[in-house]
């Protein structure tokens, strides 16, 4: 049985649902260019604090690896002058991983945080857009007229701008739940990561009969193509599904004023009837930031050259110190910039909410 749209045309129950995915692009593209502002200016807030708070963070493993890289030269320098064998870092190791065992959760609760506030300004940003679209277009309005108030627009402003303080206001009791959003995302997503990985272990301790890990001399049987390659690969790709059906809880919560378990609820129902799109504008989504994260690093490998120069200098030639910088300066430098790329691509995951809502609204009898 056919329903018929508001502007006339027949559509089938679902229609709206299948055409999910490419609805909230495009709405998406659209917030993101005409709210350019409020769009790349959070994201400019996110890259400010991830390059103070995560620099400060960097920085203090340095300095508190600072003895052991020092320890690592002079033991190399001594190995060299006496033509012994030597191997870096291999009495420094133990610290050098309780140092990082210190700074990468850290870093895990910065970054968390970070993504917890560019997809709440997202979501703010597509309500407040969808709130002047509809405060635009109601009828009566007469010309000339106010066509609303805007929550959240500076007194005497026009309904129909956001500043970014507002933005912030407007943002900031939903970032809590944002943030345990985030945890339980990551919890879930820990799931199909842990169980990959131990097909990979089981597989190299040669726990699978019949699948043994190929060698120089030996190369990759089918069995272990199918169980060491492909079975891996799938666990993560339906991890990365999993991520797809929850990627609108954040803008559940800004929209409903829900608890984070409530909205990862709801997120999962919304999705259900758009598997398919939902899995693909996220896999697209995700390949755009791969894509942006490899160009950034790229680009950061001359910052790196600069810094490596910088260090070499400071440290009398330390080439164990200055070989970590280098190594994890482009890695920063993508990490520092990626929200420039992250803010647009959460608004596209916010309009998913709006667009699976009015696709199951539209599916009802």
């Amino acid at each position: 049985m056919e329903d018929h749209h508001p502007d006339g045309a027949a559509v089938t129950p679902g229609s709206e649902a299948r055409r999910a995915g490419s609805s909230a692009l495009a709405e998406g593209l659209r917030i993101s260019g005409r709210d350019r502002r409020l769009v790349f200016g959070s994201a400019a807030l996110a890259a400010a604090a991830a390059l103070v708070v995560g620099g400060g963070i960097v920085a203090g493993g340095f300095a508190g690896a600072w003895g052991l890289f020092l320890e690592a030269g002079r033991t190399a320098e001594g190995s060299i002058e006496y033509e012994e064998s030597y191997v870096a870092y291999v009495d420094q190791w133990d610290g050098l991983v309780k140092v990082a065992l210190c700074v990468y959760p850290l870093l895990l609760l910065v970054a968390m945080a970070l993504i917890a506030w560019l997809l709440t300004a997202q979501a703010v940003t597509v309500a407040h857009a969808r709130e002047r679209d509809t405060a635009g277009a109601a009828p009566g309005t007469a010309p000339g007229a106010s066509p609303g108030t805007v929550p959240g627009a500076a007194p005497g402003a026009d309904p129909g701008t956001l500043t970014l303080r507002a933005l912030w206001r407007r943002s900031r009791p939903h970032l809590g739940a944002a943030f345990r959003i985030q945890l339980l995302t990551l919890v879930c997503a820990l799931v199909p990561a842990a169980a990959g990985l131990l097909v990979l272990a089981a597989v190299d301790m040669e726990m699978v009969p019949g699948v043994v890990w190929p060698t120089y001399h030996e190369p990759a049987t089918a069995q272990f193509i199918l169980v060491g390659r492909i079975l891996p690969a799938v666990i993560w790709l339906l991890g990365l599904v999993l991520l797809a059906r929850f990627a609108p809880a954040t803008a559940i919560r800004v929209a409903d004023n829900c608890s984070a378990t409530a909205a990862m609820r709801r997120s999962w129902t919304l999705t259900r009837r758009a598997r398919l799109r939902t899995t693909w504008t996220y896999l697209l989504c995700a390949a755009a930031i791969a894509v942006a994260f490899a160009v950034l690093k790229l680009l950061g490998t001359y910052v790196a050259h600069w810094a490596g120069l910088l260090m070499l200098a400071t440290t009398d030639d330390n080439v164990w110190v200055t070989g970590v910088l280098v190594i994890i300066t482009p890695i920063a430098v993508a990490l520092v910039l990626l929200p420039l790329v992250l803010a647009p691509v959460g608004v596209v995951l916010a309009c998913l909410r709006g667009v699976h809502g009015a696709a199951r609204h539209s599916s009802k009898p």
